[in-house]
């Protein structure tokens, strides 16, 4: 863990709740509605040719309409993204479910990945974003940037820091503090609200900023003796209840995802 972080506990209310839970049921089965018309539609208008899916309430892959994308759906090879390239249709689920999720920040925003500055006028719009994603799927890690880049993260035109993120989660890459984690706004200012001192703008974290994020959430779940995903997902909904604790004027724990 970062020097910084040293003495920086889980508290209490994580710990309990993080150990009342499972990866599987609360992790991987956690589920989103999707307007997969809005999705599909924006897909064509961008001249993607990706098609999203998700499932209906019997679990069957279905094409249109109002449909459920579980997080276990995040991975490359899924069945819910038709796309030439696996990368690009795995970004789009993964931005979908993000931004379809109530109870995180994320808002639902389609990712403009082309290339507004090409250097050949035969120049794909999206090889830019589409290498990146190519090497987090190979390497299982952010690629290597050259010298000069002041926040750490690899040049992917429309891919912010938090689906960058899922992204990287989805591909089961790493980074410095371990298994790249989902980061939200919500949690990330749970954890300021905790005592951690760091930026709370998600979009301003850096790379080294974020690798001390997923170390320390990995160094609480370790301590937990749980998963740095419940850790995170704690965060988020702690959130959460502390809005409606404002608003009610109760004490309310965190709700089942």
């Amino acid at each position: 863990m970062s020097r910084l972080d040293e003495g920086f506990a889980p508290p209490a209310a994580c710990v309990q709740w993080c150990q009342l839970r499972s990866y599987d049921l609360h992790v991987l089965d956690d589920g989103v509605e999707v307007d997969l018309g809005w999705w599909n539609d924006h897909l064509d208008r961008a001249g993607h040719d990706i098609r999203l899916r998700g499932r209906n309430l019997d679990g069957q892959v279905v094409s249109d309409g109002l449909a459920t994308i579980q997080r276990n759906d995040l991975r490359i090879g899924t069945e819910l993204a038709d796309a030439e390239h696996a990368s690009l249709g795995l970004l789009f689920l993964c931005a979908a479910w993000q931004g379809s999720h109530r109870y995180r920040k994320a808002v639902r925003r389609f990712p403009d990945i082309n290339n507004p500055h090409l250097m050949r006028p035969n120049e794909s719009p999206v090889a830019k974003t589409l290498a990146v994603l190519d090497s987090c799927v190979r390497d299982r890690r952010l690629p290597d940037l050259q010298n000069g880049s002041w926040s750490g993260w690899p040049d992917a035109p429309g891919v912010g820091v938090s689906l960058m993120a899922s992204f990287l989660w989805a591909t089961k890459g790493s980074v410095r503090g371990g298994r790249g984690q989902l980061i939200d706004q919500f949690g990330v200012s749970t954890l300021i609200h905790e005592g951690w001192l760091e930026d709370p703008a998600v979009t301003g974290f850096t790379r080294r900023r974020y690798d001390r994020y997923v170390e320390l959430l990995t160094g609480w779940a370790t301590d937990i003796g749980t998963s740095p995903e419940l850790v995170e997902m704690w965060l988020v909904q702690r959130w959460s209840a502390r809005v409606r604790e404002a608003r009610e004027g109760l004490h309310a724990e965190p709700t089942l995802f």
